[in-house]
């Protein structure tokens, strides 16, 4: 599998991709979701890595911010083998509305490996296309090998990377990322480091730029993953 002669992120997940079409799923996405403790409601952050799916389904899946009421992420959390989409139980009417939304969008069917890691995020690889190729016993160990495969070579990747960013990082951005780690909003670290949020939000948008990552919480949790902050 050429997943191993990756040399970055994007050659990676077209390897993925190419595997994933000639298992018969022209439809794939690949994410970290992590999730965002709170007390009043169940919410995830989710970093896009790759994405094959259709633009239209997408643009109306980031407008509804779908991904807290998406139930393939609540269904990852509690799974660590590949399952069926039409499997999830317990759907709620809003989980069963976007599942058939994603089918009218042209996702007929899907598969899902979840791929758990130590930070408590889940690297989450989800397969779409028709029926009979999820229902396929062979596909799904295939997929699911592939995925672990995906997730050794991102964690190469990732180490080359990190080295290079932790250099580019500035101190005060390092110091702002681990305060987003330990939970603290802008308001607050600005109150911490005497400055204000708006000088805090610069340091820590720089330091998602530099990760190119664009959420701050999963900004965090890659900076702590790799070592780069000890929260």
């Amino acid at each position: 599998m050429r997943l191993a002669r990756a040399k970055d992120v994007y050659s990676l997940v077209e390897s993925f991709g190419r595997a994933a079409r000639r298992l018969g799923f022209p439809h794939y996405v690949i994410s970290r979701v992590t999730p965002i403790r709170s007390a009043c409601t169940r919410r995830t952050a989710l970093e896009m890595i790759g994405s094959h799916y259709p633009q239209e389904w997408m643009r109306h899946y980031q407008r509804r911010d779908y991904a807290s009421t998406d139930p393939v992420h609540r269904a990852a959390f509690l799974q660590s083998a590949p399952y069926r989409w039409h499997d999830i139980i317990g759907l709620s009417k809003a989980e069963s509305r976007l599942l058939d939304e994603a089918r009218e969008a042209g996702l007929p069917a899907g598969l899902s490996i979840p791929v758990h890691q130590s930070d408590g995020s889940i690297l989450l690889f989800n397969l779409s296309g028709p029926l009979h190729c999820v229902n396929d016993k062979g596909n799904s160990r295939l997929a699911y090998l592939m995925s672990a495969q995906f997730n050794f070579e991102l964690h190469r990747l990732a180490l080359i990377h990190s080295k290079r960013a932790a250099r580019l990082l500035t101190p005060r951005q390092l110091e702002c990322l681990t305060w987003v780690a330990r939970g603290k909003t802008s308001a607050e670290i600005g109150e911490i480091l005497g400055r204000s949020r708006y000088t805090v939000d610069y340091h820590i948008e720089e330091a998602m730029a530099a990760l190119n990552i664009r959420s701050r919480t999963a900004a965090a949790v890659h900076a702590t993953a790799q070592g780069i902050i000890k929260p």
